[in-house]
């Protein structure tokens, strides 16, 4: 029996090397893939305890992820009616999208539905994190951290430039309506934008709408 049982665990191990993606197989029909090189560990857990550790805050607000490299940043809006907003700046390209939807959560799970002419999309992202500053999802693009709107709008002129405190480092700017140097922002062109700022003493990371007058 014992040599049995070690054969079925070699065969399962195989098996599983030769796979790329983890299924997971949901109540409602869908399913979630989870790519094998993003796993560390897998454990069972209650779900109550599970979110006291990982779910500190509140999911409604205005969350921004920004990325230069990849040259868009996204401003999720999470409202109390269970209705959300997506806002995609491409600006590297010129051109942003909207999008419109519901969304829901239960734990861990947060599901996003959009609807619009002719399509109907469905997303399921996991909750790693969140915290007052901080939401971090894994989806199947990736795993992603979003950073909380601050109700103080930043406002600066063409041509100005706004010095920062000490004790903050602008970490994202688009480079187009404000760009970033030394530390310092310089308002570029008209319009508005959305920037990253850490705090070096509580290394935490805030988002911040600018308008460039």
């Amino acid at each position: 029996m014992k040599y049995s049982l070690i054969i079925i665990v070699t065969l399962f191990c195989l098996s599983i090397s030769a796979q790329t993606d983890v299924r997971i197989y949901q109540k409602d029909g869908t399913c979630l893939d989870v790519p094998i090189e993003q796993i560390d560990s897998i454990a069972f857990a209650n779900k109550d305890a599970d979110s006291v550790s990982i779910i500190e805050s509140e999911l409604c607000g205005n969350w921004l992820w920004g990325n230069t490299a990849a040259g868009y940043y996204e401003v999720l809006s999470f409202n109390k009616d269970h209705t959300y907003t997506g806002y995609d700046n491409y600006f590297t390209y010129g051109f942003d999208t909207t999008t419109y939807g519901f969304y829901s959560q239960y734990g861990t799970m947060l599901t996003l539905w959009s609807n619009g002419f002719g399509y109907q999309h469905r997303y399921t992202w996991y909750i790693t994190g969140l915290t007052s500053n901080a939401l971090s999802v894994m989806t199947k693009m990736g795993t992603f951290t979003y950073y909380r709107l601050q109700p103080e709008v930043i406002k600066l002129k063409v041509g100005e430039t706004l010095s920062n405190s000490g004790d903050d480092t602008y970490i994202f700017a688009d480079g187009v309506i404000v760009r970033l140097e030394d530390n310092m922002l310089n308002g570029v062109a008209k319009g508005e934008t959305y920037l990253l700022k850490m705090s070096n003493s509580s290394q935490r990371i805030w988002g911040y709408k600018v308008v460039v007058e």
